[in-house]
């Protein structure tokens, strides 16, 4: 067992000293800023986690522990457990109480998902109007589209063109949309229902850039679910910027290669 982990009653007074994230070593306590809050992190495995009890508790403490565990898992949010010895140090960094037993961490970047779904404006992105993603799904014999954010005005609003025969349907519905193809194969669909389209519709490019990527995240993050009154202003004003501009065949679009 570690010494330095024992308990003391002075818990406060021997908390860790906050790093700069450049200087952060494994299971290094440092501090970062979300939504104007200061959060407590910690690395894990080379990356900079935040802890998710410490978000809930004080940006997401007008939501229910069920709202903040259905909104992460529809946004594809994975919880790192930590170990006893990482707990005890986010106990001592006041990030946990003394009696807490566990304790998840998710990335910032993730932090910043999951609280914008929360606390963002729901405006559509500021992007041309023939800006596309290029999407699919597994469902049944499957399907390919292109998905407009321009056009997502509205959890129902139909912005997705399917590849195959050109009709517009919404997220909810085009999981459920498919077209059988010679190289097709029929997949029962994992409990496919109208509220699990951003675990089903996958971007079609196999290694999108992390520009691209965190745009699709974005989108995937608007309208997903909860009517409470946001009292936080969304940062920033955009989620794409030119450089994920693209101009395919005198259009813009996210494709790189591909079809």
């Amino acid at each position: 067992a570690d010494p330095s982990l024992s308990p003391s009653p002075g818990l406060k007074q021997d908390a860790p000293r906050f790093s700069s994230p450049s200087s952060l070593k494994p299971n290094q306590v440092s501090e970062t800023s979300l939504y104007g809050v200061p959060i407590v992190s910690l690395v894990i495995d080379g990356k900079e986690r935040l802890c998710l009890a410490q978000i809930s508790n004080t940006l997401l403490k007008n939501y229910s522990y069920n709202e903040i565990h259905n909104r992460r898992v529809a946004l594809g949010i994975t919880c790192v457990q930590c170990t006893p010895v990482q707990l005890e140090l986010l106990r001592r960094a006041g990030a946990m109480p003394i009696s807490s037993r566990r304790c998840g961490m998710i990335t910032k970047r993730e932090a910043e998902r999951l609280c914008k779904s929360f606390l963002g404006a729901h405006s559509p992105p500021k992007l041309p109007e023939n800006f596309a993603f290029d999407v699919s799904h597994e469902c049944a014999w499957g399907c390919r589209g292109s998905f407009i954010p321009a056009r997502y005005n509205s959890s129902r609003a139909k912005c997705i063109k399917c590849s195959f025969c050109n009709m517009y349907f919404s997220p909810n519905k085009f999981i459920f949309h498919s077209h059988r193809t010679p190289e097709s194969k029929y997949l029962q669909p994992d409990a496919a229902n109208f509220n699990s389209w951003r675990r089903h519709l996958k971007l079609t490019e196999k290694s999108p850039s992390d520009n691209i990527n965190h745009a699709w995240e974005d989108v995937k993050a608007m309208f997903n679910g909860g009517s409470r009154k946001r009292t936080l202003p969304m940062s920033g004003s955009g989620i794409l910027n030119e450089t994920l501009m693209i101009p395919v065949g005198g259009k813009l679009n996210c494709r790189s290669g591909g079809e």
